[in-house]
């Protein structure tokens, strides 16, 4: 079922250039599996996809991370994801030097987050989104939060929506029937 968002989120999600998300409760689930010579994490297959169409669909995708993680480097390359950040610095400072390299001011920003670092970039962003299972304060910033958890496909119901507004689904449809 598609999700019913307002004319003026619309107008909002149509004026996104860049999407930028946080990793970990947001593109996964949260969860880390730390073995004795590798760190595994669980990405689900149709975000990817989501943030595949956006960028083939005009729209710069990044990654904005509080911790460094070598699952998230290969997934990232993996992806083609434009612009990835994984230090233990203030998320608002690295965005900005984003939006410098990108070409684009905060109201022309999706950011997607979940936790504790995200509410600056949640704040400030044109559009800001909570998953479904983030934090209280994440929610009650975000101008939507999905129906979907981090990591549980939240990224690709965003994408879409992004999609719509922009009006390229019905093209993204469309090439899949031929």
């Amino acid at each position: 079922m598609a999700a019913r968002i307002s004319k003026s989120l619309n107008a909002k999600l149509a004026r996104v250039r860049l999407f930028l998300c946080d990793v970990d409760g947001v593109l996964t689930d949260g969860t880390v599996l730390i073995g004795k010579d590798a760190e595994h994490k669980r990405f689900h297959i149709r975000d990817g996809l989501g943030l595949r169409l956006l960028q083939q669909n005009g729209v710069k995708v990044g990654w904005v991370s509080h911790r460094p993680s070598p699952a998230t480097t290969r997934r990232a390359r993996e992806l083609k994801i434009d612009f990835l950040h994984q230090k233990s610095v203030a998320k608002v400072g690295a965005i900005e030097k984003i939006l410098n390299q990108a070409g684009v001011s905060w109201s022309e920003v999706c950011y997607v987050g979940d936790d504790l670092f995200d509410l600056g970039a949640l704040r400030r962003a044109g559009v800001g989104v909570s998953v479904a299972d983030g934090l209280t304060e994440a929610r009650e910033l975000a101008d939507y939060v999905t129906k979907l958890p981090g990591g549980q496909g939240a990224i690709r119901e965003i994408a879409e929506m992004i999609l719509k507004a922009h009006g390229k689904w019905d093209g993204v449809i469309k090439e899949q029937l031929t």
